[in-house]
């Protein structure tokens, strides 16, 4: 799907070279001069306004309904818009004609094979991706509560009188994913998208040997559209919903929106905008006054370079969770770069280095301060695909928390050996 456009293009070049061949059979008549729409036209088109090229030709036909180089050129901008049955309506008036070229011909009937290749898009369609893997894993700072990189909870669990405890644990996720083409476009603006619905589910388990407070279960499901533009941008809203435990415990509900919107600068390079908007709701009576709205907005680039075996990626993301009280309140910015290199066809190693500044708005129980913290994450892995499709990750996280609080500073090193499988 991604290459409808470009086809699309390579077909308009053509149909556009073989319409320069056809005899138009009208004259022009004084008060009417079929160039000068015939000029806007290709001039809309060419600068992506398809749908004021449509108007221009259809003027023109709507006057000179034989002159068929405007005709061939509606059909071009049809194909542009995914308005693949009037494309065809126009390239088969053409050809029905007696008069047109035999040259003519093969290049219309060419087109026409292209177009119902085309079309083939917009027949609704489901798919199905399923995914599991197993591992382990070992912590040495276990007590610090869940990793931020699996559900950020705000270290709300982190108990602030132990020394760090290590230990390893076995990590299991599944997931399931469901894509729906539905077959229907949108116009935006100048523009035209395909419309598709996405879903998914997914499970996160981690059980640790002797520690089992710190047990970690995740559920997560998500839905929503989607749409993929014959143009340089793609969207999505996504409804998600992730039901926490801990300790093989109730310990949130979280129900959020996740829009986001990427463009493609170039064939390597690409910008995205995301946002979320999360409710927060924590279960044991004791965290209460955890409950929280959670609003984040951030940018990423990416750029891939040696014929994209080489990628290089990085971001900023603002986000702000207000809690029932300002001590569990906290705003800030998060600050991210990577890079992944394909040293294969199989083989694929990555590397990633994160901050993140988290502002506080009330003072602590213990200490009376105003936390404020600062978070550096270094992660290194790689990964390894077999020719069964079984693929091979480890990685290995170093997070070092700084606090102008003591009681909250900690250093965590985590090391992950999984082994997948994509159905």
């Amino acid at each position: 799907m991604k290459n409808f456009n470009r086809v699309s293009v390579l077909s308009g070049v053509v149909l556009s070279m073989m319409a320069s061949s056809v005899v138009a059979a009208e004259t022009n008549e004084e008060q009417f001069d079929p160039e000068k729409f015939f000029k806007q036209g290709m001039e809309e088109r060419e600068k992506g306004s398809p749908y004021n090229a449509i108007e221009s030709f259809q003027t023109i036909l709507s006057n000179k309904p034989a002159l068929h180089r405007a005709r061939l050129e509606l059909a071009v901008a049809y194909m542009q818009t995914l308005q693949y049955q009037e494309a065809e309506a126009q390239a088969q008036t053409v050809l029905d004609d007696p008069k047109t070229p035999a040259s003519v011909r093969v290049s219309i009937l060419a087109f026409l094979a292209q177009l119902k290749k085309d079309s083939e898009q917009l027949t609704p369609t489901h798919e199905h991706k399923f995914t599991a893997s197993a591992g382990v894993l070992y912590d040495d700072n276990v007590n610090v509560g869940p990793s931020s990189s699996v559900i950020n909870i705000g270290n709300a669990v982190l108990n602030i009188t132990s020394t760090p405890t290590s230990d390893t644990a076995l990590v299991v996720a599944a997931g399931y994913d469901h894509s729906y083409r539905t077959g229907k476009t949108l116009r935006l603006g100048q523009k035209t998208g395909l419309l598709l619905w996405q879903s998914g589910v997914s499970l996160y388990s981690r059980e640790y040997d002797t520690e089992d407070d710190f047990d970690l279960d995740v559920i997560s499901l998500r839905t929503g559209p989607a749409v993929v533009t014959n143009s340089n941008w793609r969207a999505n809203v996504a409804l998600q919903a992730d039901h926490i435990r801990l300790g093989h415990n109730e310990l949130a509900n979280y129900v959020g929106l996740q829009p986001s919107v990427t463009w493609t600068l170039d064939p390597s390079t690409e910008i995205t905008v995301d946002a979320e908007i999360t409710d927060r709701d924590f279960k044991q009576v004791a965290d209460q006054q955890r409950d929280a709205n959670y609003y984040s907005l951030g940018v990423s680039l990416g750029k891939g370079y040696k014929n994209n075996t080489v990628g290089v990626q990085g971001g900023l993301e603002w986000f702000d969770n207000d809690a029932q009280i300002g001590r569990l309140s906290y705003d800030g910015w998060e600050m991210f770069v990577g890079a992944n290199w394909q040293i294969k066809q199989s083989s694929v190693v990555f590397g990633k280095v994160s901050y993140k500044h988290s502002n506080y708005k009330g003072p602590e129980q213990i200490s009376t301060l105003v936390r404020d913290d600062e978070e550096l994450q270094f992660l290194l892995g790689g990964k390894h695909t077999f020719a069964n499709e079984l693929e091979l990750s480890a990685f290995m996280t170093r997070t070092e928390a700084d606090s102008n609080d003591v009681l909250y500073e900690y250093d965590r090193n985590q090391v992950s050996v999984n082994l997948g499988k994509k159905f």
